[in-house]
């Protein structure tokens, strides 16, 4: 039985505008930017691969996708079209710390049918005990606003927490708080120690 291809994840941009505490990803102060020819190239062997079947998922992601502007995406989005197979399903989807949400943002994730995955690891004593900006700073206030932006225009979201040793003390408190979210999806991650 030959195996298909059932998720890529493709690094933008290594830049991110927080800085987790426990985040390992290295560059993340590097603002480099993937290239259009290597996306084209990408695409291309992709999309011609035997290993595609009718669907595939694309998660933009690792960095923060939302420091590229929408116009960027637009960009990319025409690529895709213009290299896929007509029966091809692409479903493009970020995975975003929801600090940089928008409406200007809203309105290109409700026309483009992008999927979001917003990270936040509970309420804000837990997230901002490791999700911090640059200046040592919480950043709970700014991802909420994002997520009241995307519930506001009706778009759906899933959400990512990071479990450690301190938020598994409140288990009550992180099950309350993701019920009350507008969250459709939730996933948990464990601290990855190094």
């Amino acid at each position: 039985m030959i195996e298909v291809v059932k998720l890529v994840i493709i690094q933008p941009t290594p830049f991110c505008n927080i800085d987790c505490r426990y985040c390992y990803l290295p560059y993340r102060t590097s603002t480099k930017k993937i290239d259009f020819e290597t996306l084209e190239k990408i695409f291309f062997l992709l999309f011609s691969s035997s290993f595609v079947s009718d669907e595939i998922p694309i998660v933009w992601h690792a960095g923060e996708p939302m420091i590229l502007p929408a116009s960027f995406y637009r960009d990319v989005f025409n690529i895709i079209e213009r290299l896929k197979r007509p029966d091809l399903n692409v479903k493009n989807s970020f995975q975003t710390n929801g600090t940089l949400i928008t409406q200007e943002w809203c309105d290109f994730i409700s026309e483009s049918g992008l999927k979001i995955g917003v990270s936040i690891d509970g309420p804000q004593f837990i997230h901002d005990r490791n999700r911090r900006d640059r200046f040592d700073r919480g950043t709970f206030e700014k991802v909420k606003r994002g997520i009241e932006l995307l519930v506001g225009n009706g778009i759906p979201f899933g959400v990512i927490a990071v479990l450690t040793d301190f938020s598994l003390d409140y288990p009550e408190e992180i099950f309350n708080f993701f019920l009350e979210s507008g969250a459709e999806e939730i996933g948990f991650n464990t601290e990855e120690v190094e």
